[in-house]
């Protein structure tokens, strides 16, 4: 039963912080109170940093979102705008956080991939270890990580044939009571009917949140000596988007991404990689 619950949810892990308003080319931009419903068929895969966590397959991947005058929702983020010139906006949203996608297949983050917008892409030694020998922890043998409701705002500037983000949010529901800080940098191009996105992120992630989902003490019922309390940290990240039209509203998308990890974090014996590496690549469609 397990392995079919995690065949029908490796829908699961695309989606990134980025969302729609943003919208790189007049082409790509949505109407208001309009519905933008969209599938990609493909292949790929995100790894998965954690002891005994299975890389999540990307195959079926929707795209769901609606925008109003002011609401909006986007693939699992629920906003509203405050702010929308040519070249600058501001939103308030509310997401589910991304973290716990790697502890659980059934996770927002793990199937949701906005199509037409690009805007999205062996532990250490820790020193609470008693020995050089110690043996990794599996993400099956230690306590539940919860959900946590992330709040914040998020502000962009949009020069020309670019876009910056910056972006603070925090647990609104007590899970880990952390906070999340990201700054991207990205930028578009066009080539013939080709469309390249690249894509420079840091994020700076609090110790409240990496030790929540991350650190190992009495909750998780292992030996005390495999406990460890996990630190913030900033975590770089590159991506790269291309686009084609095919005809009508068929599209070949692909798309890849590495994050790297800061050693708050890999020093868990939750961890045993120190990047995060996503490829998707097929064919998706817009109704």
């Amino acid at each position: 039963m397990r392995d079919i619950f995690r065949l029908i949810t490796s829908l699961l892990l695309l989606l990134s912080a980025e969302q729609a308003l943003a919208c790189e080319r007049d082409e790509q931009c949505m109407n208001a109170n309009e519905w933008q419903l969209g599938i990609a068929l493909g292949i790929g895969f995100t790894s998965n940093p954690l002891v005994d966590g299975d890389n999540i397959p990307l195959l079926v991947l929707p795209d769901i979102a609606w925008y109003g005058e002011t609401f909006y929702f986007d693939n699992g983020e629920l906003g509203y705008q405050w702010l929308d010139e040519k070249k600058s906006s501001f939103v308030t949203y509310l997401n589910v956080d991304k973290e716990r996608a790697f502890f659980t297949f059934w996770h927002p983050a793990n199937i949701l991939l906005p199509l037409n917008r690009f805007n999205q892409v062996t532990a250490a030694e820790s020193p609470n270890h008693s020995g050089p020998e110690q043996l990794p922890i599996s993400i099956d043998d230690v306590g539940r990580r919860n959900w946590a409701l992330m709040g914040g705002g998020r502000w962009y500037y949009r020069p020309d044939n670019a876009e910056w983000q910056l972006s603070l949010e925090k647990d609104l529901s007590a899970t880990h009571n952390g906070e999340k800080l990201e700054i991207s940098y990205q930028h578009f191009w066009q080539w013939s009917s080709f469309h390249f996105s690249t894509q420079v992120k840091m994020t700076w992630k609090s110790s409240a949140l990496v030790d929540y989902y991350y650190g190992l003490d009495e909750h998780d019922k292992v030996d005390p000596s495999y406990f460890y309390q996990a630190s913030s940290g900033w975590q770089p990240a590159v991506g790269l988007t291309l686009q084609k039209k095919i005809q009508n509203n068929w599209l070949w998308l692909t798309r890849v991404s590495l994050q790297k990890l800061h050693s708050g974090m890999t020093n868990s014996p939750l961890v045993e990689e120190r990047n995060i590496f996503s490829v998707f690549s097929g064919f998706a469609y817009q109704f």
